[in-house]
């Protein structure tokens, strides 16, 4: 299929959907703000590709409706078949020079599912963006893809939504009696001509006064100023006719929902002569629909919150519906996984044939009842409660069956401790992954609990703690010296109360954390379970680690500071020797890290530092890859290092380059003390922290460069001013006339400005002597030779670069007025050198003029030649006037010429 058909194909089922440029709709909102919490995005979209352009049907955190098609990532989706993924844009030839990602809002990530319909036409993409260079795991790439069908799903039930609403109005139109319909014609200008008594009795307007009257006036105001009526006018006599379905105004100024229809009146000879509009009363069947679709997202809402799989079974057993909460609970993402499949197959390959009978029951008009295990979708095993009904169609008879699975993991837990023999109890006992002790409690004086005995622990509970596994028949006092009193008492609380309890230990010695669930097992006995949650509990101390680094960072503004904050929330948070930030010269190969966080009892290691004292993967640094070593010792980076490392105590280390533009910057870093692996989480963990400590960094930066901006701006202007009052004061002393005044106070002017320009033009702090002098001299060049320049190219500061360009304007203004440059074959030779080396370097310029009229000496000095004297800051001038020409020598130190740089 050509791409000019695909196009086509693509208009045509979105024109059938009637989706685009419609109000925003929560369930499409609703798509986008799950995709961009599940894949961690700060942008998400539901994308539909026009002719010419790409419209967002809905969109968090872009901010914008549509863009050009030409710009559009979404369209290289759209001509996937799955999940299509740019880790980085700015590598991606096909995304590289998009203005999205070049321009606002530089969009770095992109990841799309095509919005396929049931016809194979892509309409566009739900897609998530992001600023920075990412990547999605393998349960945001089944999120993406399940949100993705589930916007085809809801475009289709709105599709078939609004078909049944519409089909609804036009048979109840024509069931309802005329009395119900107000019929107004009208003539081609949208004056009323004639008004049916059901128009009277829906507006309030008798017929006597509606004649001649505009339709306007049953309009709301706001649809007069977008002129709807004519409009509609517009569309009936373009298209046969015109709908509406909109709010209007009634007699007494209260307002009710229509729906109508504007049709052209023809005559004889098929000419349009008027209009006919049919309106109906509409507001409580709107209202009406609002609570059913309310009622409708209050049962969803309820089947979504049940925690039963609540099933819709055809005759045959196969399955047509499954709730959310179902969903949940069988660990199912998607719906469309198992749509259609045999659900008493299911039941078999658990190894259970009630399922059958229960159908069968079901079937027969009774209820079906079983109770089984089986696992969830993912393999999670559960105990089930599962009763099938029938649900009666119109006749009385089944017409499709009700299924409703019960999770009764936990009832069956317990019944199972009760009644299995001793012999399967051990076996799960022995065989679980959970830790397990049962005890008994040992009382002191007043009954006071002091101790307590094992009676019995299984092998995962000696695994998990370290404990022998032959613990039984000794005290935990014995085992735990220092075992806190508090856990002693926790557990004697749970024999006197009877009632159960839930808790968590930490044990720093093991870095491991636990949930214990404890309860009373006999007269002074209690049970406990210990499950693991080290991972969930790491995972907390992270989320809240990155809350507490931003709310320390928010309003910090020196650097060291934020290094500081960000090394000790790191080092904190994931238990380590060392941790830091520190800035990098990649040439030099070195780091200087100003703060550090270290451990207690540690020395630190803050200064400046070479890599290559510490291994050899410097190269890897500065290429931006990641640098994570298990162990320092036999790592073959490091392995030759190993005294080094062990003299600051690291064993392992993390080190995470910062980039700008292509080059290594910064470095964040973490040391532990022993070998061990880094979690894909603490390493991600890491680059968030270094990512924030750099982007604030940043922000400090800009600040402060700013601040010098602000204030290298104010003494330009103060120095600007005076230098232009000095100029304007001693022309107007020394000017003869008004004319001649304005004429040499404008030519200055223009001077100081030109000097100005080429100041601005190109390094902020320096000027190009070259350039300079070309433009001084322009405004008095009018042959190629009338000025021979010589000389060597050096900047010059600001201070030097206005007073020699005041300078060479006078002595070009004299030439021209009194020298060389009146003259055809008259010329200025400029020549500038450097003698000395150093501190002792000197400038020298002279002008010398040729070809013009015989030079006498001036008679007076006026404030031109004055300039002249002055000369440059730090140096000295020479003008003498021999007959052939005037002569100036400007000497000045080298190094006055770049004061202010």
């Amino acid at each position: 299929m050509t791409d000019t058909d695909m196009t086509a194909r693509r208009r045509e089922a979105l024109a059938s959907y009637a989706i685009l440029d419609t109000e925003a709709e929560a369930e499409f909102d609703e798509i986008v703000e799950a995709a961009s919490a599940a894949c961690g995005m700060p942008v998400s979209l539901i994308s539909l590709l026009d002719v010419d352009r790409q419209w967002f049907k809905a969109e968090t955190g872009f901010g914008s409706r549509e863009t050009p098609l030409s710009s559009s990532i979404c369209a290289l989706t759209a001509g996937q078949r799955d999940v299509f993924v740019i880790p980085d844009t700015t590598e991606d030839p096909r995304t590289a020079d998009n203005p999205l990602v070049t321009g606002a809002p530089h969009v770095r990530f992109y990841a799309g599912v095509p919005l396929e319909t049931a016809d194979g036409v892509a309409l566009g993409a739900l897609c998530v963006l992001d600023t920075k260079p990412n990547a999605l795991n393998a349960s945001q790439t089944l999120i993406l893809r399940t949100l993705a069908r589930q916007a085809i799903t809801t475009l289709e039930l709105r599709r078939a939504l609004k078909g049944r609403r519409e089909s609804d109005r036009r048979n109840e139109a024509i069931l309802e009696s005329a009395i119900d319909y107000g019929i107004i014609s009208m003539d081609l200008t949208g004056h009323v001509t004639t008004w049916n008594a059901g128009a009277e009795q829906i507006l309030g307007w008798t017929e006597a006064e509606m004649l001649g009257q505009h339709a306007n006036v049953f309009f709301t105001q706001k649809d007069e100023r977008d002129q709807i009526a004519e409009r509609e006018m517009g569309s009936a006599l373009l298209h046969g006719r015109g709908s509406d379905e909109r709010w209007h105004r009634r007699k007494d100024g209260s307002l009710f929902w229509a729906s109508g229809e504007m049709m052209p009146l023809l005559d004889e000879r098929g000419t349009p002569e008027g209009f006919l509009k049919i309106l109906r009363d509409r507001t409580e069947q709107r209202n009406a629909a609002a609570k059913q679709q309310a009622d409708a997202e209050f049962m969803r809402s309820v089947l979504s919150s049940s925690a039963d799989c609540i099933k819709v079974l055809d005759l045959d057993g196969g399955l047509t519906f499954m709730n959310e909460g179902g969903l949940r609970v069988m660990e199912l993402s998607d719906f469309n996984l198992v749509q259609g499949c045999p659900w008493p197959d299911f039941w078999q390959g658990q190894g259970h044939t009630d399922a059958h009978a229960a159908l069968d029951a079901a079937r027969a008009g009774g209820v079906g009842h079983f109770q089984g295990p089986a696992n969830t979708y993912i393999g999670t095993p559960r105990w089930w409660d599962v009763q099938v009904t029938p649900i009666l169609g119109p006749n009385g008879q089944p017409q499709k069956l009700l299924s409703v699975s019960r999770d009764i993991t936990g009832q069956k837990a317990i019944e199972s401790q009760l009644t299995i023999s001793e012999e399967r109890w051990r076996g799960l006992f022995t065989g679980m992954q959970e830790g397990f002790l049962s005890a008994e409690l040992i009382r002191g004086t007043a009954g006071r609990a002091v101790d307590f005995r094992l009676l019995e622990v299984n092998p995962a509970f000696a695994r998990l703690t370290g404990l022998p596994v032959d613990s039984a028949g000794r005290t935990i006092r014995e085992l735990i010296p220092n075992i806190a009193q508090s856990l002693i008492d926790t557990y004697a609380r749970v024999i006197e109360t009877g009632q159960p309890e839930t808790f968590e230990i930490h044990v720093p010695e093991l870095r491991r954390t636990f949930e214990v669930r404890a309860r009373k097992q006999g007269e002074q006995q209690f049970a406990a379970l210990f499950l693991e949650i080290s991972e969930r509990k790491r995972t907390e101390a992270r989320r809240a680690a990155m809350i507490e680094l931003g709310d320390c960072l928010r309003d910090v503004g020196d650097k060291e500071e934020i290094s500081r904050i960000a090394a000790e929330i790191l080092g904190r948070t994931l238990g380590l020797s060392h941790a830091g930030y520190g800035q990098v010269d990649p040439e030099a190969e070195t780091i200087l890290v100003a703060h550090e966080w270290t451990g207690a009892g540690l020395t630190s290691i803050a200064g400046l530092h070479r890599f290559r004292t510490y291994g050899t993967y410097i190269d890897d640094l500065k290429a931006g890859r990641n640098v994570v070593i298990e162990d320092l010792g036999s790592d073959a980076r490091t392995a030759a290092d190993a005294e080094a490392f062990a003299a600051i105590h690291a064993r392992a280390l993390i080190n995470l380059p910062v980039m700008e533009h292509g080059r290594f910057v910064a470095l964040f870093y973490g040391v532990r003390a022993e070998p061990g692996v880094w979690a894909p989480e603490d390493i991600a963990f890491v680059r968030h922290v270094a990512d924030r400590t750099r982007s604030t960094v940043a922000r400090v930066e800009a600040e402060e460069q700013q601040r010098i901006l602000n204030l290298e701006l104010s003494h330009r202007l103060k120095n600007t001013l005076t230098l232009v009052q000095s100029i304007a004061s001693q022309t107007l002393r020394n000017a003869e006339n008004l004319r001649e005044a304005r004429d040499a106070l404008a030519a200055r002017l223009v001077s100081l400005g030109k000097s100005h320009d080429i100041l601005l033009t190109g390094r902020s702090d320096s000027a190009p002597i070259t350039a300079l002098i070309d433009g001084t001299l322009s405004l008095h060049q009018d042959g190629e030779t009338r000025f021979r320049t010589c000389g060597p190219e050096l900047p010059l500061g600001p201070s030097a670069a206005l007073a020699l360009g005041l300078i060479l304007h006078e002595l070009a203004t004299n030439a021209s007025k009194y020298g060389a440059l009146t003259c055809p074959a008259g010329y200025v030779s400029l020549e500038w050198s450097i003698h000395g080396q150093g501190a002792e370097a000197m400038f020298q310029m002279v002008w010398s003029e040729h070809g013009g009229p015989p030079v006498t000496p001036p008679s007076r000095s006026g404030f031109g030649s004055r300039l002249i004297q002055r000369g440059l800051a730090g140096g000295t001038v020479d003008t003498r006037y021999p007959t052939e020409g005037v002569v100036c020598t400007l000497t000045s130190s080298l190094a006055s010429l770049s004061a202010g740089m």
